[in-house]
């Protein structure tokens, strides 16, 4: 029983995580939810202590929970040589040149640089700019790396180097390494990268914590711990920010699964995989998840595809064989863990969920499995996720007229991709995330999407009859995703954790091509107004 309130938001509309309700106020009280009601009866709790936000008309709801954001890498990145800002060739090529001066005389990492600005960026483009220590940039999408002559030379990568088991070195006319690494070629690279420390990503993560509360976002879910791509394992920062209490969002993680994993190696991985579950539980981080890429991505045309790009004879390829896939997820599920399956194409979604229908045969009813991404799914697939449990972790930004996909993967499938429509009637459960830094990490401008299926200021619609409610689309990014990666909560609920969030203007009330307009104007997290 409480006896006064610490906070209260009054003089708003209240959506709960999944509807949107009559009242008009929340009250707080040690960092919990303590009572929901009209202005009069809540405003009636309050003593002289008790700090009263106005949302004056807005919309008070939980804060959102990105189901998918590599908020370690986004930290670590921001504070090194972030490329996010820059809108042209010339903006992205000026701010290689300042973090170069910036910084040391080591190697210079960084990256989010745009594929639409830089198709085949060369590794004669950071000579110019950056021409005496090695340069490793990733593209926004984190499976390309654009590197100067000087880190292939450190690496040894040179015309004789053949490409790796899923991977391209891209090459010029006489066969020399153009600085231009996809997926498993980047590593080539990344190897000889030296990796951030635990106290660099430590760091990393409070400045995305702070970034996202400018968002309105209170927890996430950090699709990999472990090393990936030249990438230190994220799980010491976020362990010492758990025990420093410097970390206060809810955060959940999923441990990685390397591509090439064999079916003979699944029974250690799976042993390990217990063992690192239960030493972070003893300190606060929840990992039961594991997480692997099935596949690549359409614009590196590394995405498996049931028919072949429209591009070449390739249909792209699956980074683990089949058998590993069947071998992984039967044996994780067994064993409590939820599988997190970046997959972009529609052979890649196919063989995952006759994995995991196999599982749900062998072991019985499991784990929320989630498949991310959703790019391009065959119609009957999209109807096995609600039968099988496979929650759709959606990154709805991406479910636009996408121009630079087009010749690789044809106007149909382009058009027939992200069928959120279509997962919701099947019965699958709909969470949302941003793949942070892949994509900007506003939730308003990925709900805007994917109600209205475009781009603010972009031509074109993809297959309106995809569309997601506003209701439908903001319960996916509350409740949806607290549910499937937090254990819970997403709720504006007497006895739920104080995450609460004011925007404006209440976007219930506005035209839905106006979405992306709506802006956060106070974060509450855990009872503790974080951001006014």
């Amino acid at each position: 029983m409480f006896t006064n309130p610490d906070l209260i938001v009054t003089g708003g509309r209240v959506f709960d995580g999944r509807v949107l309700t009559k009242n008009s106020a929340v009250a707080v009280a040690g960092g919990r939810i303590v009572a929901i009601g009209l202005d009069e009866e809540i405003l009636a709790l309050a003593s002289e202590s008790t700090t009263v936000l106005q949302a004056d008309g807005g919309l008070i709801h939980p804060g959102f929970v990105d189901a998918h954001a590599h908020a370690a890498f986004a930290g670590v990145e921001r504070l090194s040589c972030d490329l996010t800002p820059a809108r042209s060739v010339e903006e992205t090529l000026e701010l290689i040149r300042k973090a170069a001066e910036a910084s040391g005389t080591g190697w210079l990492t960084g990256g989010g640089w745009d594929h639409g600005l830089f198709p085949h960026p060369t590794r004669h483009m950071l000579d110019a700019v950056v021409p005496d220590r090695p340069v490793a940039l990733s593209d926004n999408g984190h499976h390309t790396l654009w590197v100067n002559s000087a880190a292939l030379r450190l690496a040894g990568v040179d015309a004789g180097t053949p490409d790796p088991h899923n991977g391209h070195i891209h090459r010029d006319a006489e066969g020399e390494p153009t600085g231009y690494l996809n997926e498993t070629a980047a590593e080539l690279v990344g190897a000889h990268i030296p990796p951030a420390t635990d106290a660099e990503i430590h760091r990393g993560i409070l400045n995305a914590q702070e970034a996202l509360w400018e968002l309105g976002v209170t927890g996430w879910h950090d699709p990999i711990l472990g090393e990936y791509n030249g990438k230190a394992d994220a799980t010491g920062g976020y362990l010492a920010a758990l025990a420093d209490g410097s970390l206060i969002s809810r955060v959940s993680g999923a441990l990685w699964i390397a591509p090439g994993l064999t079916e003979e190696q699944v029974p250690e991985l799976v042993a390990r995989f217990v063992e690192l579950r239960a030493k972070n539980a003893e300190r606060g981080l929840e990992t039961g998840t594991a997480k692997a890429m099935i596949d690549g991505v359409p614009h590196g045309e590394t995405a498996a595809l049931l028919d072949s790009y429209c591009s070449h004879e390739g249909s792209g390829e699956l980074h683990f064989d089949e058998a590993a896939i069947r071998a992984f997820v039967q044996q994780l599920d067994a064993a409590g863990f939820a599988l997190h399956l970046h997959i972009m194409g529609d052979r890649g979604v196919r063989v995952a969920l006759d994995a995991i229908e196999a599982a749900r045969v062998s072991n019985g009813p499991g784990q929320r499995h989630h498949v991310a991404h959703l790019s391009m799914i065959h119609p009957d697939d999209a109807r096995r996720f609600g039968p099988l449990g496979v929650t759709a972790n959606m990154q709805a930004l991406w479910a636009a007229p996408d121009p630079h996909v087009v010749p690789m993967i044809g106007t149909h499938r382009m058009e027939a991709g992200y069928p959120f429509r279509d997962l919701a009637n099947g019965g699958a459960e709909l969470a949302m995330g941003s793949d942070w830094p892949v994509s900007p990490a506003d939730p308003w401008l990925a709900i805007h999407v994917a109600v209205n299926r475009s781009v603010p200021g972009e031509q074109g619609v993809l297959d309106a009859a995809q569309a997601l409610t506003l209701t439908a689309a903001l319960a996916a990014y509350t409740s949806g995703s607290a549910s499937l990666v937090l254990g819970g909560g997403g709720l504006l609920r007497v006895g739920e954790r104080a995450d609460v969030v004011l925007s404006q203007p209440n976007p219930f009330e506005g035209p839905t091509d106006a979405l992306a307009g709506v802006r956060v104007t106070a974060t509450v997290v855990a009872g503790m107004l974080m951001r006014r």
